[in-house]
């Protein structure tokens, strides 16, 4: 009877150190999760909320309503290193994201990048990218004039009242959509306050404010006068106003 217990309580055991073994095994054939970076973009006006349809205040005193904005940019880089070739933004779609993927935080304390598509790749096909660049066509859609043209870097729409009354009933359209080789901005984005989402995803926000798009640093623009550009050769300089602008207000957000 002491044998068959005995005999019972090894197999027992020994059947527990399998089990435990097996387990490590187990444990150690999984792969770790790729480290994941993600870059955000969050609008301001003038240090209220950004939403779409709701009203906010021009310099003028004009009251203007937005009702679309999207931005490509690319080559964002640090010291040579590159986080990704592209990321297109589009508030309808995802408020925040710009960009998601593999990459380290640690190696990114800041960046550079291009609001907009570099000469080198704004002429190429849109179709022939993988499907997963941002800059696919399926990715981009109308965010494109056609391939001879390149990439539309920047949209803005919206409404606007510029009448004396400013009684918010008399809205008229705006837009603005620019690009072109020679109206790409390179922007420096310091000190990038990356943020622990989970174990394997850090996340870093951007943000614009929308007012300095009008009231620049440096240039105005006047929505009253100034409402609407595709970027053709008449346009340009207003283009480059707005996309000047908007560089201008890019910031790190903290």
């Amino acid at each position: 009877m002491k044998t068959i217990y005995l005999y019972t309580l090894l197999l027992t055991a020994g059947l527990i150190v399998l089990e435990s073994c097996k387990d490590d095994e187990d444990n150690t054939d999984q792969e770790p999760q790729p480290m994941e970076v993600q870059v955000n973009l969050v609008p301001t006006y003038d240090g209220e909320s950004f939403e779409f349809n709701k009203p906010f205040t021009t310099q003028e005193g004009y009251t203007i309503e937005f009702t679309r904005l999207n931005v490509i940019l690319s080559e964002l880089e640090h010291e040579g290193k590159t986080l990704t070739r592209s990321g297109v933004y589009k508030y309808e779609e995802h408020p925040k994201r710009i960009w998601r993927g593999e990459g380290s935080f640690q190696d990114f304390p800041s960046l550079t990048a291009n609001v907009g598509v570099p000469a080198s790749r704004n002429h190429e096909d849109p179709s022939a990218w993988e499907d997963d660049d941002p800059l696919h066509i399926l990715n981009t859609d109308d965010m494109h004039w056609g391939w001879n043209t390149g990439y539309i870097f920047l949209i803005i729409e919206g409404k606007a009242d510029t009448t004396a009354n400013q009684t918010g009933e008399n809205l008229m359209n705006f837009f603005y959509h620019t690009g072109t080789d020679e109206l790409l901005k390179t922007v420096s984005l310091e000190n990038l306050n990356w943020k622990s989402e989970s174990n394997t995803l850090y996340s870093a926000d951007l943000t614009v404010d929308m007012y300095k798009v009008f009231d620049g640093d440096t240039v105005d623009v006047d929505i009253k006068e100034e409402r609407a550009s595709h970027t053709m050769p008449s346009q340009v300089e207003l283009s480059d106003k707005i996309l000047s602008n908007f560089a201008s207000a890019l910031k790190v957000k903290q």
